[in-house]
């Protein structure tokens, strides 16, 4: 059984994974890095036989429109993986244009995709020419997988997870295994107390609120926007929305079995008002109490047209709610105070905090996935301090493999 990262191997972002067994040749993830200007994985084999999606993620699924010219390749996710991928590549594509990128896609890539998914549920089986991959719910976002490969040795694939129950998804549900491929992208880091940090997040909105000012939220659209509108439910707040994270609203509405409480969802979005157009953004500035807007990292998207008004009111409030990758104006603003909107530097005065709301698993949650799994051989990806995971497990526990990116390796 032979092994080979596309990407994502050392570093969070363009993941693939190639596993070539008893003359099989199969892909797991196949994403791009959205930095600027954005990085990409290997080219995908020409000979594949089925590629499979853990979730959609740009990171995961950014570079899957490219495999619609793969002759007779299949690409299996869940159905909430599909619908949601399309929404980000398609913005992706849309993105690579304003941006002045030479897209790696075209829109007819994406439209031939859709004739190469097939769709499996959250714990359905694939099977096709003796290929059999389980799908067990990863936690993550909705419709996130991990895939149990039975082939000469059972593989255990997990893209992304998170093994805490959240508002939005229940944990994952690891299974036993022979070989884990692993993410790895909190090794060494713990995550705080979820609920004490959702808890401190409503005390500054409401501080916020109390003092005259405004509260921005910079959200992801899959995921973090629904775990950021589920915690400010029902507190009394006039919360608006603005972004494509409306669109992922609807989906998941579509799709309550992906969900942890999908009525308490359904109640959690009911009392949100949706932005439909850009001119009603400055109501929206009027009305709110906290506007929730994807532009996660502040490069981009309706965040930074609320920023351009409100950045010199001290008593308003920007709160981040995820990972600021370096080179992003997210990240520019921690380390430096300032951030940069039309080519302009600018340094805003409005109060500055980051929460975790990460979903991923953390350092010590990830251990105990491993063992849970009862592996024998363990292939850490999809972080950049690995060692920091090999180091915390026994060596009789299991073997721990950390290949570079394109090298091909045997299990």
């Amino acid at each position: 059984m032979e092994f080979q990262f596309l990407g994502g191997a050392s570093e969070i972002g363009s993941l693939g994974l190639v596993i070539r067994d008893q003359g099989r040749t199969l892909l797991f993830d196949y994403g791009m890095t959205p930095t600027d200007p954005p990085t990409y994985p290997r080219p995908a084999p020409t000979n594949l036989d089925v590629a499979f999606l853990s979730h959609a993620h740009l990171d995961h699924s950014g570079m899957t429109p490219l495999l619609s010219r793969v002759p007779r390749t299949e690409l299996v996710a869940t159905p909430v993986t599909i619908a949601v991928a399309d929404l980000l590549t398609r913005d992706a594509l849309k993105i690579a244009r304003l941006e002045g990128y030479l897209p790696p896609y075209d829109p007819n890539d994406i439209r031939n995709l859709h004739s190469r998914f097939t769709a499996v549920d959250r714990k359905g089986t694939f099977r096709w020419r003796g290929i059999e991959v389980e799908l067990t719910p990863a936690g993550h976002i909705p419709g996130a997988s991990m895939f149990r490969y039975r082939g000469e040795k059972d593989v255990l694939f997990t893209g992304d997870l998170q093994t805490i129950p959240t508002h939005l998804v229940g944990p994952a549900l690891p299974v036993e295994c022979d070989v884990l491929v692993m993410e790895s992208t909190y090794a060494g880091r713990e995550h705080p107390d979820r609920k004490e940090v959702e808890r401190t997040f409503r005390l500054k909105v409401e501080e916020t609120i109390e003092r005259g000012g405004k509260v921005i939220v910079p959200a992801f659209a899959v995921g973090r926007a629904q775990e950021v509108l589920m915690t400010l439910a029902h507190q009394g707040y006039v919360v608006w929305l603005d972004g494509m994270a409306r669109s992922v609203n609807e989906i998941y509405r579509g799709a309550p079995e992906y969900l942890a409480d999908s009525k308490r969802f359904r109640r959690a979005l009911d009392g949100v008002h949706a932005v439909e157009n850009s001119g009603e953004r400055r109501h929206a500035l009027r009305e709110a109490d906290v506007i929730v807007t994807t532009g996660g990292m502040l490069d981009g998207g309706p965040v930074l047209y609320y920023l351009g008004e409100l950045y010199k009111d001290a008593n308003s409030s920007l709160l981040l709610t995820g990972y600021q990758v370096e080179g992003s104006n997210g990240r520019q603003l921690l380390d430096e105070g300032t951030m940069t909107i039309d080519e302009v530097r600018i340094r805003p005065e409005c109060e500055v905090l980051k929460f975790d709301f990460s979903a991923h698993a953390g350092h010590s949650e990830l251990v105990k996935l491993v063992r849970t799994t009862k592996a024998k051989k363990l292939v850490l990806m999809h972080g950049d301090h690995r060692e920091l995971l090999a180091d915390a497990l026994e060596p009789e526990e299991c073997e721990v493999v950390m290949p570079p990116n394109g090298q091909r390796f045997t299990v």
